[in-house]
């Protein structure tokens, strides 16, 4: 099974998009980018926007070839419904997507949702919600969660976590778990036992507001927890490289796991290339150019509706 994200906070943008080959399907999992509206009091700076816009093709390009898309919730950095990406990625494609309708939040269910369901109407060659279902496509098995918190609470709404297996090899995606601190979230890891899994990471950026420490390290622990439990590979990205000091996190996690001799890294280090994170390093890059981005008309509709 091949792995290859293709969008992450570590590359230079808001995402979790990943394409997932097995022997017989491409599955493509939150097509869509986004960029924070205002980090550090500063508007995105023209590198993210560029990096954005790069990005964005790589994820169009991915589309092409992909059997099936996965959409895990409706923010902005999980699905785009035409902002950026082409709705076009959605011609001909098994849809599997967060029940629209239940456990989900009043922004989604009442905005972000339906608009996205408008968007691709007629498009896909199936749309299902795929809550705590389970699909069978080729070789490949399909498992989604049942609905779980964005989070430590309902704030943010609910994300459904997937599961790709082929040939005794298993890749799980959490979605924006924000990095697990509830025991909710770790048992579908539990469950289906994967080899690889990409998970969000902790909201440190927002330490002491959206985040406190007793969830942080709640969340730090079910992390250790997950990898001792059997993991090959954790990539944790997302949520955590918005933080200037997200190495520090990913450093501890692997004293704390070093004796089991998994791997802990970031999507920029899976793929051996270098970590770009543009959003933490926005008031550096302003400092070095002051540059704010022209938003294209998609980017400026994408970005006043936050991620």
């Amino acid at each position: 099974m091949k792995v290859l994200p293709l969008a992450f906070e570590s590359l230079g943008v808001r995402s979790q998009a990943t394409l997932i080959e097995t022997s017989d399907t491409r599955i493509l999992v939150d097509p869509a980018v986004s960029l924070a509206p205002r980090r550090y009091g500063l508007p995105p700076h023209k590198l993210e926007v560029e990096k954005l816009m790069e990005l964005s093709k790589v994820i169009y390009n991915a589309a092409k070839d992909a059997d099936v898309i996965v959409v895990t919730h409706y923010h902005y950095d999980h699905h785009d419904p035409g902002f950026v990406i082409p709705k076009e990625i959605y011609k001909n494609k098994q849809v599997f997507v967060k029940d629209p309708n239940s456990f989900i939040n009043v922004s989604q269910s009442k905005v972000r949702a339906p608009k996205f369901m408008r968007a691709i109407n007629g498009l896909p060659s199936s749309l299902q919600p795929a809550d705590g279902k389970e699909f069978k496509l080729g070789n490949t098995k399909l498992k989604f969660s049942k609905p779980v918190l964005h989070g430590a609470d309902e704030k943010m709404g609910y994300v459904i976590q997937v599961s790709i297996s082929d040939g005794g090899e298993t890749v799980m995606i959490t979605s924006d778990i924000e990095g697990g601190p509830r025991d909710m979230h770790i048992k579908f890891t539990q469950e289906v036992k994967p080899n690889t899994l990409i998970i969000d990471g902790p909201l440190t950026y927002m330490l002491g507001y959206a985040l406190t420490e007793e969830t942080l390290n709640s969340a730090l622990d079910n992390m250790e927890k997950m990898m001792k439990e059997g993991l090959d590979t954790m990539i944790v990205d997302h949520h955590l490289v918005r933080d200037q000091n997200y190495r520090q996190v990913i450093d501890k996690l692997k004293r704390q796991v070093g004796e089991i001799g998994g791997r802990i890294m970031t999507a920029a280090e899976f793929l051996q290339v270098e970590e770009n994170p543009l959003e933490a390093r926005r008031r550096e890059l302003f400092k070095e150019s002051n540059e704010p981005a022209k938003l294209p008309r998609g980017v400026a509709e994408l970005l006043k509706g936050g991620g």
